[in-house]
């Protein structure tokens, strides 16, 4: 084989980012770091103008949205201190316009069953907030699990071939 073109050869191999094992692909790099940022406590801006970046792409960011949602600690978060599951929810609600419920075993407390949205069913949503406090309330474990649960199921049916919505209304999906 000649060198002289075995050189280029590889060199244009290594350049078409063949990923490595374990590498996000170049795509998901600004998802990614978009969806780090959500809770960053250095980050000067807030983390809801991370959104535009899932805006760009709102199928994949849903998808690694829901891959990242994970159960939090239950309880109330004040200002400044709402989880990253919170911040990943109100993605999810500004990218599809939706949200989801589920029962929980666990006795709330009248400020958990109110702002959590306890409903007829006996149904809570993952979390709730106090809009002119901005304080959160987190759902039990069990329901959050659940919600969950209800994301991965919705996108595996319904993902790729959803019109997302891009809600950019921070009232819609904030509180």
């Amino acid at each position: 084989m000649n060198l002289r073109l075995f050189g280029p050869a590889l060199l244009t191999v290594c350049l078409c980012g063949i990923p490595c094992q374990g590498q996000a692909p170049v795509s998901d790099v600004p998802i990614i770091a978009a969806l780090q940022k959500l809770t960053s406590t250095s980050d000067s801006q807030s983390p809801y103008v991370h959104f535009q970046t899932f805006y760009q792409n709102q199928e994949r960011s849903t998808e690694l949205l829901i891959a990242a949602l994970k159960p939090t600690a239950r309880g109330k978060y004040l200002t400044g201190q709402h989880p990253e599951a919170v911040w990943i929810v109100r993605a999810l609600r500004s990218l599809t316009g939706m949200d989801f419920r589920a029962s929980t075993s666990a006795d709330l407390s009248e400020d958990e069953a109110h702002f959590l949205g306890l409903n007829g069913q006996d149904q809570i949503l993952f979390f709730g907030t106090w809009m002119s406090r901005d304080s959160v309330w987190v759902a039990p474990k069990d329901a959050q699990v659940a919600i969950i649960k209800q994301w991965r199921d919705w996108f595996s049916q319904h993902g790729h071939r959803f019109k997302y919505v891009n809600d950019r209304n921070f009232d819609d999906w904030y509180f």
